[in-house]
């Protein structure tokens, strides 16, 4: 279940889409919104002045103000943020997950050295994690550090959309691909996937000999779906001069489905990880909720 999600919170514009889509897949569960917003370190600010000289000290020192300034105006921005969410919507606030019946949130404030550090660190002790996803935007993160939680973290990464609707999730979208990471992504999207009313499973290939094999693929998925009660079908989508990411995602939105579950597909080049193309596609803006999983 997801009882206890992760929310990043930075003070932007971003923090009621992230806030809203976490709503979305706690709510089933009667979950509770850990909503934390990582602050720079003084000490670490400080230490990283004490390595260069004097006169460029005293520049960085006037750099180091306005950086702290900047910061706790964003955590302002955060806390007000949260506080007429959790109104909005009477989410109690507590520090834990209840024992009753009630939704929950609670705030947090951590200084850390390295933002990207501290959520990886973070995401291990709770069920899922959200993100802000879309377009390039002042509060959404960089797809380097995208990638290093959702690698690292070791668990589902939902990306909030820029403009997301808090409504139920009854029908989802499954981007099938015949690998290790699909099969990840919808084992760690079961406890959503039982709670929908429909699922989609999509394949697409754009090489016409690969077709058969892709299409058997999508179909056994269904049928293993099918086998815990769930009401699945199967898709197979001919990209057709489109991209097969830009296929799955306008046909997620053909059938109105209001989250799409796939694998998130890559490789470590050096510290960082590359994306693959379908992947990358999904996270300039994919329009709807969607949860990663590697």
């Amino acid at each position: 279940m997801f009882r206890s999600i992760l929310v990043h919170l930075n003070g932007t514009d971003c923090d009621r889409a992230v806030l809203t889509s976490a709503l979305q897949i706690a709510s089933p569960f009667r979950g509770h919104l850990r909503c934390l917003r990582v602050t720079p370190d003084p000490a670490a600010l400080v230490a990283q002045a004490a390595t260069i000289d004097m006169g460029t000290a005293m520049v960085l020192a006037d750099t180091l103000s306005a950086i702290e300034q900047q910061s706790r105006e964003r955590t302002n921005n955060a806390r007000a943020t949260f506080d007429q969410f959790c109104s909005s919507h009477e989410l109690t606030q507590a520090d834990s997950p209840r024992a009753t019946a009630d939704l929950s949130a609670s705030w947090r404030e951590s200084p850390y050295a390295d933002e990207f550090e501290c959520l990886i660190a973070e995401s291990r002790f709770h069920d899922g994690v959200v993100l802000a996803g879309g377009p390039e935007r002042p509060g959404r993160l960089p797809e380097g550090a995208l990638g290093s939680l959702v690698i690292a973290g070791g668990r589902p990464v939902l990306l909030a959309p820029e403009h997301p609707d808090l409504k139920p999730i009854k029908t989802i979208a499954v981007a099938w691909k015949n690998g290790p990471e699909s099969a990840r992504a919808i084992t760690a999207a079961m406890p959503l996937l039982e709670k929908a009313d429909r699922i989609d499973v999509f394949t697409a290939n754009e090489n016409d000999s690969d077709a058969k094999t892709c299409v058997d693929s999508g179909e056994r998925v269904v049928q293993q779906l099918r086998w815990h009660n769930l009401n699945a079908q199967a898709h197979f989508i001919i990209p057709a001069g489109r991209t097969a990411a830009d296929a799955v995602l306008e046909t997620a939105h053909d059938v109105a489905a209001d989250l799409l579950v796939m694998g998130a597909y890559g490789h470590s080049r050096l510290s960082q990880f590359i994306f693959g193309g379908f992947t990358h596609r999904i996270l300039r803006g994919a329009g709807i909720p969607v949860l990663l999983f590697h």
